[in-house]
């Protein structure tokens, strides 16, 4: 599915979206309202949250989003 979608899939469910393309453990963004923005939890350290992630043109162009 597409970005917008899949993040109000899971802002109803209180999860995060991810893409297929990123593998069986692709990094998880979640949504927020807040001035930082989007919460990224990077593939390489799920233990680790970073704000402000900044979406690519193939991001948001993708329709290979899923809520996480």
């Amino acid at each position: 599915m597409n970005i917008r979608d899949a993040a109000l899939k899971a802002k109803k469910s209180g999860r995060g979206i991810a893409r297929k393309s990123d593998g069986p453990r692709p990094a998880v963004f979640i949504c927020t309202n807040l001035s930082k923005g989007i919460f990224v939890i990077p593939k390489s350290n799920p233990n680790k949250a970073y704000a402000g992630w900044m979406p690519t043109l193939e991001d948001i162009v993708a329709n290979d989003w899923y809520v996480y």
